[in-house]
């Protein structure tokens, strides 16, 4: 397998800039608290390539998606030689008209992001591709909690008005998280140089506080951490299952007296549990800490080394209908599948995935014996969430409190969702 690797920075500097993620974030934003960045790389085996894009954004969407296949098609890549990841950080400009109310497009920062995606294939194309060797390390955080909490008591909120028992959005430490993080680290067989590193972690990017700001989060310090043992290296990061995932992050802000404490517990009378305030020196904390232990993931022995001879790509859709009843966009369920020899391999869906799914894909389809099998979501032109038969019953935001954030409106069929995503995801499978 030959590997050609590039990065830019496509921070908007020169105006204010709507960021998405927050319904209640109206006013654009100009205040740039670290760069936001694409990774690229194009691997090539035999008469197969592939191209994977790793970029600093909530989603991808429709319409740069669409810009960027259009582009890339004048230099021979077809859509399914090319992926689209974001890391889902919660403090890069919007990109998708689906999803405005979380976020309202910034046209001339998409038209942008198409053009740097194509000028990093040109720089990648008049690169030497060299032969590479894939090392694979491994190691567990601690650094993200389930945010899917039954709460048995009556609350009352804007979102869904009374209820005698709901499912909040609050620390549940009892509940599944995947805190397994990987870093392939992709070396020139030649000389041992790292031409680039792959990541992967489940874990929400919308830690940062203040949240007015422009910042990769998380990504952005592992990214800085990689950077200051391997060089300017790229870095795709390869953000897990993580819809019900959040970071957990400890505080050592000040108590507000008796008077906040007051107004707290009120709030949780009212509305159930949430999540506790903290201050940019504990998210500050928080995120270096994180970056800190990729980094020495990084540098530890690989538990597996390969040079993978083969290179497999596949791709499936399932349109939404098949397991949501209502009104969507025009956005199917997109899984792509990529295989590097018999180390390693990626199952991409196109959709917020709760972490549950990692579990019932693993055993429904489960990988080839001594291959290590890394799962992503936010995957080119993400519809929503993904949840789970049981989560369903349950109700909470990744069911039904997200979606006119989406543009849908419906209902999702516990009955009908595990055989359709299992399928889309074992015809792509069974393609590569």
């Amino acid at each position: 397998m030959f590997a050609r690797a590039a990065s830019c920075d496509v921070t908007p500097r020169d105006r204010p800039v709507r960021l998405a993620g927050y319904a209640a974030r109206n006013e654009p934003v100009s205040i740039v608290l670290d760069p936001i960045e694409i990774s690229a790389l194009m691997l090539e085996a035999g008469a197969r390539r592939c191209l994977i894009f790793s970029f600093d954004l909530m989603i991808v969407g429709a319409e740069l998606q669409q810009a960027i296949h259009a582009r890339l098609a004048a230099h021979g890549f077809a859509p399914a030689e090319i992926v689209l990841l974001a890391s889902h950080t919660h403090f890069a400009p919007a990109t998708d008209r689906a999803c405005a109310p979380l976020g309202v497009p910034d046209e001339q920062f998409v038209a942008d992001l198409a053009e740097a995606a194509q000028n990093l294939v040109k720089r990648m194309l008049q690169q030497q591709p060299a032969e590479g060797r894939l090392e694979i390390k491994r190691g567990h955080l601690n650094h993200s909690v389930n945010r899917r909490r039954h709460w048995p008591f009556p609350t009352v909120g804007r979102t869904y008005g009374f209820r005698l028992g709901s499912t909040v959005m609050a620390p549940d430490r009892q509940a599944a998280t995947d805190e397994l993080a990987t870093v392939l680290l992709l070396r020139r067989a030649e000389d041992g140089a790292v031409i680039a590193a792959i990541w992967h972690y489940t874990c929400h990017a919308t830690a940062v506080t203040p949240y007015e700001v422009v910042s990769a989060d998380f990504p952005g310090a592992v990214r800085r951490a990689l950077r200051q043992r391997f060089g300017e290296i790229p870095c795709v990061f390869l953000q897990g299952f993580c819809g019900d995932i959040s970071p957990k992050i400890a505080s050592d802000a000040p108590q507000d007296g008796v008077g906040g404490r007051l107004r707290r517990l009120a709030r949780k009378v009212v509305s159930g549990p949430t999540f506790p305030p903290y201050a940019a020196d504990d998210w500050k904390r928080w995120s270096e800490n994180l970056a800190a232990t990729v980094a020495a993931i990084a540098e530890q022995p690989p538990e597996k080394t390969d040079a993978p001879a083969t290179l497999s790509i596949a791709a499936s859709q399932v349109p939404l209908s098949d397991f949501f009843d209502g009104a969507a966009p025009d956005k199917p369920l997109t899984v792509q599948a990529l295989r590097l020899g018999t180390a390693c391999e990626l199952v991409a869906l196109s959709a917020e995935v709760t972490v549950e799914w990692q579990s019932i894909l693993d055993s429904a389809l489960p990988a080839s014996e001594g291959g290590l099998r890394l799962y992503a979501g936010y995957l080119g032109t993400v519809y929503g969430y993904l949840p789970t038969p049981r989560q369903i019953g349950e109700g909470g935001y990744e069911v039904t409190g997200f979606q006119r954030l989406f543009g849908l409106s419906g209902n999702f069929d516990a009955g009908k969702i595990v055989p359709a995503v299992v399928g889309c995801a074992k015809r792509a499978i069974d393609d590569l």
